[in-house]
């Protein structure tokens, strides 16, 4: 189960849209133990309608305990509060221990600790593979 910090209830308040936004936005989720397990942030964000967040300049860094797992980087976002879900059709940068993900479109569901990128992917390992293929 994920929890959502009160910042996304703020965030995605509709006086904000009045406004333009809101600049410089951070949003933690905390898993059930109350640790950190991601943290969202975008240089601008738009409520829209039923909860959904428009973002620009998306970045998403994953945790497992204090460490950084993954780094996600988009220009663009469209970001679920209630569900912890993300969106987008603009191109993608993944990077983890050991490895680098691009490619174009992709969404991310936080329940599930899962990245589906859809088109154009290229992976770089900085993993030797030689025991792999033996």
């Amino acid at each position: 189960m994920l929890f959502v910090a009160i910042g996304a209830a703020a965030w995605a308040n509709p006086e904000h849209a009045r406004s333009g936004g809101a600049r410089n936005v951070a949003v933690p989720g905390f898993g059930e133990d109350g640790l950190r397990i991601w943290e969202m942030r975008a240089s601008q964000a738009l409520p829209l309608a039923d909860g959904i967040v428009d973002a620009n300049d998306f970045l998403l860094t994953t945790f497992s305990g204090p460490k950084v797992e993954t780094v996600l980087k988009s220009p663009h976002a469209r970001f679920r509060t209630e569900d912890g879900n993300a969106t987008s059709d603009s191109l993608i940068h993944v990077s983890g221990p050991g490895y680098e993900i691009f490619g174009k479109g992709w969404e991310w569901d936080a329940n599930r600790s899962r990245i589906q990128i859809k088109a154009n992917v290229k992976a770089v390992f900085n993993e030797e593979f030689d025991d792999l293929f033996k």
